[in-house]
């Protein structure tokens, strides 16, 4: 896929939401050996999780106490809420024992999407303009296989799959306009429809560079022809597989680690889910952005 770094953007057509941290954990298949009882499987993830919030917020500097909401979100760990196994307060529980900014609210009806739904609940009832708010909100993505199927293994949809954990840290530089774009396919090919909202959206946001979600080839190939030579970062499927919600956030990450970001680059990240759901993201990284890969976590 084509690759362009933005040129600065003017001060006045920046929007109004800034990157400033972003943390990626790969997460292994099978997770386990041998399958632990789920409760003790998602203690075991929320730790991680918590931790490498943690060490995200302590890069930025930010206060924590500096952070109004902070979502956790996925596209398949639900069955053990759903199942009754685990309770998601209980999780949120253990989650808080690190700290009040961690994690409060679970998302995942909008599959990879649901983080861009979970910015717009929260921008459609925190409004800049209407009452006092922290600026910084944070949005965690996990997706494990912690059941181990096959399913999320590989899917002639996508491929080969990626797990992990994504950690997003966003401040709000400005009054939102139309940073967010958010919606849902009305066609079969939700993904080919996708790729022309995310062309028609890129026509209105001068020099940014899109980061789309990772797929096999014949998708990347349809994105090439639909997008119409607009400036991409490059697919990372045949590195991380499809890593679901996560796969724009990894690919800002992997530029922000690859490219000394020397002035505000601008992007939008992109998400499309299998049931049609989308989110697009209008966005900037700074030279004070910070960028976590770490090493697959290894279970004890």
């Amino acid at each position: 896929m084509s690759t362009a770094v933005t040129e600065q953007t003017a001060a006045s057509e920046q929007p109004g939401l800034t990157v400033k941290g972003i943390a990626f954990t790969p997460l292994p298949q099978p997770l386990f050996k041998e399958l632990p009882p789920i409760n003790e499987v998602m203690s075991l993830l929320a730790q991680k999780l918590a931790k490498q919030v943690n060490e995200l917020i302590e890069q930025t500097g930010i206060p924590v106490n500096e952070f109004s909401r902070h979502f956790l979100c996925s596209t398949m760990i639900e069955m053990a809420f759903t199942t009754q196994s685990v309770k998601w307060p209980d999780i949120a529980g253990q989650l808080k024992a690190y700290g009040d900014h961690q994690p409060d609210t679970f998302v995942n009806a909008y599959e990879c999407a649901s983080w861009g739904y979970s910015l717009r609940h929260y921008l459609k009832q925190e409004s800049l303009k209407q009452k006092k708010q922290s600026r910084y909100m944070i949005v965690s993505i996990l997706d494990a296989n912690v059941y181990n199927f096959d399913f999320w293994c590989y899917n002639d949809h996508w491929e080969h799959s990626g797990f992990g954990i994504s950690t997003v840290i966003l401040e709000i530089t400005a009054p939102l306009t139309d940073e967010l774009t958010i919606g849902s396919a009305v066609t079969h090919n939700s993904v080919a429809e996708f790729a022309t909202v995310v062309r028609r959206t890129m026509m209105k946001k001068p020099g940014a560079v899109v980061a789309l979600p990772f797929f096999p080839v014949n998708v990347q190939q349809m994105f090439e022809k639909l997008l119409r030579g607009q400036p991409q970062l490059p697919d990372l499927h045949a590195e991380h597989g499809h890593c679901f919600g996560s796969d724009p956030w990894l690919s800002l990450l992997t530029h922000g680690l690859s490219n000394k970001i020397e002035q505000p680059e601008r992007f939008m990240a992109c998400s499309v889910a299998l049931n049609g759901y989308y989110a697009i993201a209008d966005l900037m990284l700074t030279p004070d952005t910070v960028f976590i890969k770490n090493e697959e976590w290894q279970h004890g």
